[in-house]
């Protein structure tokens, strides 16, 4: 990689407090030397926390260009384990030619897309290394949603989790290809320290830091590629396009200069993804998916949302990783390997390898539901306009599903299933949707609220568009939604 302005390699002269200084002045921007020597210094406890929070600040006021937060963004992955494949394979010259590609998405309420993509992908022969996060707040995460499988393991260094990936699968001698895990305390660090720091310190939301943050992690798996999935909307952190454009923008940058093909759909979060908004019942959605029957209408329609996402992600994952040439032949091949179940026994293939307990995905059905269930009830009649996703995913937190502080524990089996989406004809009386919680106190609230959070129409609505763009290093496109059609 080569992120700098042609530093100098000598650090001699280098002190926090001229690093400090640069960056309040903002006469000339840091060349990669001073950003590495100052991230390393932090990270060997020379640089204290009230030198970085000075620093971050003078970031978050002065900014940096995209050469600096490349550099921020390596420096952070090089204060910890890097996924070094060319180490891990042990001369395997045929593991070390497979493409490496990978998804991250920013997050919103309902998003299982990984759940899906990532079988689905690696069910091409591609190798889909993900590291994922857990929820916090209103949005969910697919690690929570993994561990609600009886016996999946998410915790692996970085060893572990590339024998992982080139482990045999269980039905065949290929490359498992596939496994979704947590980051270990030993990737990026510096980045976890220097959050911690952010959240307390309101930096949380300066664009550097944000891209820095969230492409640390996903360089520090060393894809070949990478498809981002920038949202915005009621349920994202961004709420509208133009700060979702701005981020993928300087998250591509990033990727690009640290040396990983890097390009982004822009998606609409509005309404929840999906039919199910909690840990159990979004896995369950995706299996449901993974194993409909061609023509399920009634499948499709409630989850037509996140099977537009999952395949305009495969479809952009399998040009990259050089399996179709574009990116609607991406789409159509993504479709037929969900159809035709290969990815259905690729996402099997990954629970067993991940000690997951296969008979809770083959019979979802019998998993334990939740002690308390109530029916949310339509007083009107009408099209469904809009489901709020932000009211979805706070009431999801209320019920159990999520978190509000990173050590607080999450209940697998509450949530909410839709059986009404955005754009479906309702009639009064109908179920709009069911509540589950181990919570009775918080029941009957929640049924309000989820009731409230539906807007009707009396005339049938378009919904607006839930790709809007396409983003590369190059240029800023509009979505072509004819190709998911």
């Amino acid at each position: 990689m080569s992120p700098s302005n042609s530093p100098s390699t000598s650090t001699a002269h280098l002190t926090p407090q001229y690093i400090i200084s640069k960056k309040r002045e903002n006469k000339s921007p840091h060349n990669s030397t001073e950003i590495s020597w100052f991230i390393r210094q932090f990270s060997n406890g020379n640089v204290k926390d009230y030198q970085m929070t000075a620093w971050l600040m003078a970031i978050c006021i002065n900014g940096m260009t995209d050469e600096e937060v490349a550099a921020l963004t390596e420096a952070m992955v090089q204060s910890g384990e890097v996924m070094e494949w060319s180490c891990f394979l042990n001369g395997n010259n045929d593991a070390t030619n497979v493409h490496k590609v990978d998804k991250h998405s920013t997050g919103g309420v309902g998003d299982k897309v990984s759940l899906i993509l990532a079988p689905l992908v690696a069910s091409f022969g591609l190798i889909v290394p993900m590291m994922a996060g857990r929820g916090l707040g209103h949005t969910g995460g697919t690690i929570d949603k993994l561990e609600s499988i009886p016996g999946f393991q998410t915790q692996y260094s970085a060893k572990e989790f590339a024998n992982l990936l080139l482990s045999p699968g269980a039905t065949s001698n290929e490359p498992l290809g596939v496994a979704i895990v947590s980051p270990s305390k030993n990737i990026c660090p510096a980045d976890k320290r220097m959050y911690a720091l952010r959240d307390v310190t309101s930096t949380v939301t300066s664009l550097p830091l944000q891209t820095s943050s969230i492409m640390s992690k996903k360089i520090a798996e060393r894809p070949d590629s990478l498809v981002l999935d920038v949202k915005f909307g009621k349920g994202s952190f961004n709420s509208h396009v133009e700060e979702s454009l701005e981020l993928a923008k300087r998250m591509i940058q990033t990727g690009e200069l640290c040396g990983i093909q890097t390009t982004a759909l822009v998606t609409r979060m509005d309404d929840p993804l999906g039919c199910a908004v909690g840990n159990w019942l979004e896995v369950k959605e995706c299996i449901d998916i993974m194993t409909m029957e061609d023509g399920d209408t009634q499948q499709c329609e409630l989850s037509k949302d996140l099977i537009d996402v999952t395949l305009a992600l495969s479809g952009q994952m399998l040009v990259q990783g050089g399996k179709s040439a574009t990116l609607k032949d991406g789409i159509a091949m993504s479709r037929e390997n969900l159809i035709n179940g290969k990815a259905w026994e690729k996402f099997k293939e990954m629970v067993v390898a991940q000690g997951g307990d296969l008979k809770s995905v083959e019979s979802p059905n019998e998993y334990p539901q939740a002690t308390f269930s109530a029916s949310v009830i339509a007083s009107q009649s009408g099209y469904v306009s809009s489901i709020d996703s932000m009211e979805i995913g706070l009431v999801s937190v209320l019920l159990g599903a999520g978190r509000n502080t990173v050590d607080e524990a999450v209940d697998f089996s509450s949530g909410v299933m839709f059986h009404k989406r955005p754009g479906m004809l309702v009639e009064k009386g109908d179920v709009l949707a069911t509540v589950y919680t181990e919570r009775q106190a918080v029941l009957e609230n929640s049924v309000l609220r989820v009731k409230h959070a539906f807007a009707f129409s009396d005339s049938r609505v378009s919904l607006l568009p839930l790709i809007t763009h396409f983003v590369t290093k190059d240029s800023v496109e509009d979505f072509d939604q004819s190709i998911i059609e």
